[in-house]
């Protein structure tokens, strides 16, 4: 299904390809409690520029000398996206951008008379004609140059035409048409971005606030009407309520509008998996297309729909964004659900031993338990044979000096015992999991998340043996406990993957 199904084709001229300024390290960092270092910065570019951004935002090099050195760093890495630093009208703001080497520039300037008269202090005729200075300036210091009107969206119609009229006839390269507070509803801003459309022949840029939840359909919005260039940020972060979405933004482009881009969309998930970390910004469950329920199913009625195809009830293909379909386990679970969770674990039952499960699980779920799916194999593997490796014992001390953590571990009679020790509780009982795991079944722990809900840890373990990975899930009060578990359910599962592979 496309776009052309509901619009008359001849109504909308959409671009032939849309540019991706992504400026999570810039406004992203502007998210109150977030402050990146410059070494978490560059790698996150190194992840930007994998992903196929054309051009990363990577900071605003006057506010200090670390963010200066962090705008350096990342133009100075040889990276295939432009680099482009931020920018006011001020010309030390420019020799900032010059000394760091960057490719693109990004100039703003308030134009509402909310801000001219409370916050500039300066009149109509100043602003243009600083701003023409500004861009003349950067132009001859061989810079690409943006230009934006802060507060475009709660400005003089024609004061706005006239400021972006000027700054290209200056040589402004591109310009953007900020929704600075999130005021914009759809079809006011396609009616906005139209009108600059007929006053500028140079690209035109949009960057969308989320204040009202329409970041991403202003967003898309400005595109219908012609913009070639969307300023987004990785999981949506940003001022007050955050940024248009990347990831929404990217996957709406590509699939419904079929327009041409750069990403790599297989790379997504895991440049949003970084951007948390390094953030603290956690992203929630239901976010669309990088949250953990984005492509999980626990509906009976839906598991059942997707294990026979799939489009049923996923418009978006996991794959297609570096994802795993998941299907979790609760009250409102058929026995499919029970039965593809057993296969994946390489195990098979009686329809009326899957339907003994079933139940169980549904009155673990009337009395609000978490279902794990570590559940329901130990649950099967009652039924069948014991566990091939079991978690025996975690013991955890501290001091003021640091952590170390215990892990004791059996498998076919054999028992590990290991200890590691670290500043926190769990990069301790981390650190000695996979020492375990290592001398167990020659594995290695790739990647740990942890999201705490209702004094509830559930945990998230990626495990590799070769060439070989899984993820698993497990949840527990102890968030050491519920990181093991999962470690070791897929320590499991991977074992029955060599076991199944050689029989």
């Amino acid at each position: 299904m496309t776009w052309k199904q509901f619009f008359w084709e001849d109504s909308i001229s959409l671009p032939s390809r849309i540019k991706i300024l992504d400026t999570t390290l810039r406004d992203g960092e502007q998210t109150p409690g977030v402050a990146l270092t410059p070494k978490m910065k560059l790698e996150i570019a190194r992840a930007l520029d994998e992903l196929g951004v054309d051009v990363i935002e990577a900071g605003y090099p006057i506010v200090s000398s670390g963010e200066e050195e962090a705008v350096k760093a990342i133009a100075s890495e040889g990276l295939n996206a432009k680099i482009c630093a931020l920018s006011r009208i001020d010309r030390m703001d420019i020799d900032a951008a010059i000394r760091c080497g960057v490719d693109w520039i990004h100039i703003f300037v308030a134009t509402s008379d909310i801000h001219l008269k409370h916050k500039l202090k300066m009149s109509r005729e100043e602003v243009l004609r600083k701003s023409v200075e500004a861009v003349e300036y950067a132009k001859a210091h061989g810079l690409t140059v943006q230009v934006s009107a802060e507060d475009a969206t709660r400005t003089d119609p024609k004061f706005l035409s006239k400021f972006y009229r000027a700054v290209v006839e200056a040589g402004s390269d591109s310009i953007d048409i900020p929704d600075t507070v999130g005021v914009m509803t759809p079809e006011r801003f396609f009616k906005l971005v139209s009108k600059i459309k007929e006053v500028v022949k140079v690209p035109v840029a949009v960057h969308c606030h989320n204040d009202f939840g329409l970041a991403t359909a202003n967003t898309i919005a400005g595109v219908l009407a012609g913009a070639e260039i969307v300023h987004v940020t990785v999981n949506g972060i940003g001022e007050r309520a955050g940024n248009a979405s990347l990831e929404e933004v990217a996957a709406i482009l590509k699939l419904l509008y079929h327009i041409p881009m750069n990403l790599d969309l297989k790379k997504i998930f895991k440049v949003s998996r970084l951007v948390e970390k390094y953030t603290g910004i956690q992203i929630q469950k239901n976010k669309a297309i990088v949250g953990d329920n984005a492509f999980t199913h626990e509906s009976g009625i839906h598991v059942h729909g997707i294990l026979c195809k799939p489009e049923t009830y996923e418009p978006i293909p996991p794959e297609l964004f570096g994802r795993e379909r998941r299907v979790v386990i609760g009250k409102h679970s058929g026995s499919h659900a029970i039965a593809e969770i057993l296969k994946k674990h390489g195990l098979t039952l009686a329809s009326n031993e899957i339907s003994e499960i079933l139940r169980e699980v549904k009155e673990r779920g009337d009395r609000g338990e978490v279902i794990s799916e570590d559940l329901i194999v130990e649950l099967a593997l009652k039924r069948r044979r014991k566990k091939v490796i079991e978690l025996k014992e975690i013991l955890l001390t501290s001091s003021i000096d640091g952590c170390a953590c215990l892990v004791s571990v059996k498998s076919n009679g054999r028992e590990i015992t290991t200890i590691s020790y670290s500043r926190s509780p769990m990069d301790a009982g981390v650190k000695a999991l996979g020492k375990s795991l290592k001398e167990l079944i020659d594995a290695e722990i790739e990647d740990v998340r942890i999201v705490n809900r209702n004094f509830i840890s559930e945990a998230e373990v990626t495990l590799s043996l070769g060439e070989s990975r899984t993820r698993e899930y497990a949840a527990d009060e102890d968030p050491v406990k519920a990181v093991a578990l999962a470690a070791l359910s897929a320590a499991e599962k991977l074992l029955r993957r060599v076991e199944i592979c050689r029989g």
